[in-house]
C-alpha cells in the first residue's frame, strides 16, 4: 500500500467565500512540504494557496503563504 497522499491546490481569492470548486493542481506526494515546494516551483508568482488533503478519512485544509522556506535561501 502506498503511503502517498493527494494534495489539492486551490487559488485564494480576495473574496470571503469559502467555495473552492476546482483545484488548480493535484499532486500525489509523501509529504506536505514536498508538495508545496513542487507547487511554488511550478507557479513562482503565486502568493497564497489553499491546500486540501485527507488524513484519517478527514479532509484537512490549510492556507499557505508562498514562498515557503528559508528567506536566506530564497534571496530575501
Amino acid at each position: 500500500m502506498s503511503d502517498k497522499k493527494l494534495y489539492k491546490f486551490h487559488r485564494v481569492e480576495h473574496s470571503l467565500t469559502i467555495d473552492f470548486p476546482n483545484p488548480i493542481e493535484i499532486k500525489e506526494s509523501r509529504g506536505y512540504k514536498k508538495a508545496v515546494k513542487w507547487f511554488q516551483n511550478k507557479y513562482p508568482k503565486a502568493k497564497k494557496v489553499m491546500v486540501f488533503w485527507n488524513k484519517d478519512n478527514k479532509e484537512i485544509a490549510k492556507e499557505q503563504k508562498l514562498p515557503m522556506g528559508r528567506k536566506k535561501k530564497l534571496g530575501g
